[in-house]
């Protein structure tokens, strides 16, 4: 084998062409090729994951930080197999993400069904349907000239309309073989394949008409806002207008929760002050949400009813549209464009200001009649620290510029809701498909797309065991983060659903900080609440990766932080 084929190294080219320069995965079957040639192209970083769905969370996580496609590579059986974590992620939750994987076909004995064929033809496994099934679109390449096109169509499919992850599958007869000289199809440069921009720039009359018509005007953020980087034009039309800002848990920070508009995330585990100051507007302008059960309260019509209530919504997708609820206008185009045009018309014409005073005052009526990131137990010492004690000291210790991932589970639950983003922090989780496993490789993609912001992983002792085999990628390829463990011994949401019947919940009382320290992390066991902050505060301070294994109460569960609004039509 070559050592940096022509094919190989003219798709990763294409990739420094659009921008990306880091690359996540294991080296395996065909793709080989791909990490032979990085060993002469310049400008891509290759960060080795000891595990496919560490790679497909961090391809994630660096799409959704950079707005470009986060690149995993992997042999296909194993990158849709083991990877599926991430992949499903972005898919669910709209991240550009692209996929470079093989057909392990062995060539020329493709028709003899080789081990791991993955070709779909007798004797082997389909890894076309397989991605199909778990991607925006999948690519077949089996010429040179192919290999390179569809890479670049693949990486503008990622980006163009609603992102998502893209898959391409490379037969070994594309990737042995040299693009010729003059090829008869020839090969441009990416950037000669313009995406096509997202409109509108001209607002409709009849969405600018609702907002100024409103007596409660609300806007609902999505995840779509925080992929097109709307939330700072949205703050400022909130300000211009007085509507109040909400958030589906996917866009939680969105806008600073801190912001005199913000009131939280809305749905089944929001605050109460969120659900209330949505259910109370008269008008709803639903941004870049697809409006989900779980956002909605399992569609409480005390929440979002559209026959009482005028219902907006703003989406890049057009088939998100009228999906759950009808909605009285639908406006298809790019968050941050649509909030850009909307808040010109209220430069010019501003709402008056008798208004705007009423506005405030209806806010101002919801925060005082509801709770909102109130933490009654975080200020109590002796035994085990309470989850709330953890989230607290958590949101004391950080600055204003860090990046907080988050796991599945009841600890993703209690960030969600008692953390309260401000502005500069960053916070991920895995909102669309809830994967376990996710905060750590989420906070070592982080540290590769922002090296000098603190970055924590906050996760139960469930996830951790998943992927706590991505510390030994902190320390190789020099990741420095902070992992807190929010330890009960058991899997919480499934132990406390099962009431008096467990089974299969609880977990064994290891010691994970004393786990890290074996893999050359330092590591501290926390046990007492008074000792956290000043743990939280020796963690942030250190220059190499840290795991803090706190032992937390099972007084509060995810039955308590349930919207009594989403407990009615449980």
């Amino acid at each position: 084998m070559r050592a940096s084929p022509a094919v190989p190294a003219a798709v990763l080219a294409t990739l420094r062409q659009a921008g990306i320069d880091t690359a996540f995965g294991m080296s395996g079957g065909n793709t080989n090729r791909f990490f032979a040639a990085l060993h002469d192209v310049g400008g891509i970083r290759p960060v080795l994951t000891r595990e496919e769905s560490l790679a497909t969370v961090m391809a994630q996580v660096y799409g959704a930080l950079r707005g470009v496609p986060g690149v995993a590579i992997g042999q296909t059986a194993w990158l849709f197999g083991t990877g599926g974590v991430g992949i499903l992620e972005a898919h669910l939750g709209s991240t550009p993400m692209l996929l470079l994987g093989d057909l392990s076909e062995g060539h020329p004995y493709t028709h003899h069904s080789p081990y791991q064929a993955a070709t779909g033809g007798p004797g082997a496994w389909s890894a076309e349907q397989t991605a199909s099934a778990m991607t925006k679109r999948t690519f077949v390449v089996r010429h040179p000239v192919e290999a390179v096109h569809q890479t670049q169509q693949a990486l503008r499919w990622a980006v163009t309309g609603e992102p998502g992850p893209v898959a391409v599958l490379y037969h070994s007869e594309a990737l042995d073989g040299l693009l010729p000289d003059r090829p008869l199809t020839p090969v441009y440069a990416f950037g000669d394949y313009a995406a096509p921009t997202a409109g509108p720039t001209v607002v409709d009359p009849a969405l600018e008409s609702f907002l100024r018509g409103a007596r409660r005007p609300f806007f609902l953020a999505g995840h779509g806002v925080v992929a097109a980087g709307a939330g700072p034009v949205l703050a400022r039309l909130a300000e211009a207008t007085g509507a109040a800002v909400g958030t589906t848990a996917a866009g939680k920070g969105a806008i600073p929760e801190t912001h005199p508009n913000a009131v939280g995330v809305v749905g089944n585990f929001g605050q109460a002050a969120a659900n209330a100051a949505c259910g109370r507007a008269d008008v709803v302008i639903v941004v870049g949400s697809k409006l989900s059960p779980s956002d909605t309260c399992f569609e409480h019509p005390d929440l979002l009813d559209p026959s009482r209530q005028t219902i907006v919504q703003i989406n890049i997708e057009p088939l998100h549209m009228n999906w759950t609820f009808p909605a009285d206008l639908a406006v298809v185009g790019d968050a941050g464009r649509v909030a850009g045009a909307l808040l010109e018309r209220f430069v010019d014409d501003p709402v008056p200001a008798e208004q705007l005073r009423a506005r405030a005052r209806a806010l101002q009526t919801v925060r005082e009649t509801h709770a909102s990131f109130q933490l009654p137990a975080a200020r109590v010492d002796g035994g085990h620290c309470h989850p709330q004690r953890v989230v607290a000291d958590l949101q004391a210790a950080l600055g204003t510029d860090a990046i907080v991932t988050c796991d599945a589970g009841e600890n993703r639950l209690f960030m969600n809701r008692y953390f309260r983003t401000g502005t500069g922090v960053r916070l991920l989780q895995p909102a669309s498909a809830g994967g376990m496993g996710y905060a750590i490789p989420a906070a070592l993609a982080a540290r590769c797309v922002h090296p000098d912001r603190p970055v924590v992983a906050v996760c139960g002792d469930g996830g951790f065991a998943m992927t706590m085999l991505g510390l030994m990628t902190s320390v190789e390829e020099r990741l420095p983060i902070v992992v807190v463990i929010l330890n009960n011994r058991m899997l919480g949401w499934v132990r406390h659903g099962q009431g008096d019947r467990p089974v299969a919940s609880s977990l064994g009382d290891f010691d994970h900080a004393a786990i890290a320290r074996s893999m050359g992390v330092e590591g501290l066991r926390v046990d007492r609440s008074e000792d956290l902050r000043k743990a939280l505060d020796w963690a942030l301070e250190r220059t190499g990766p840290v795991v803090l294994d706190v032992l937390v109460t099972e007084d509060e569960t995810f039955l308590d932080l349930m919207s009594p609004l989403a407990r009615e039509r449980r």
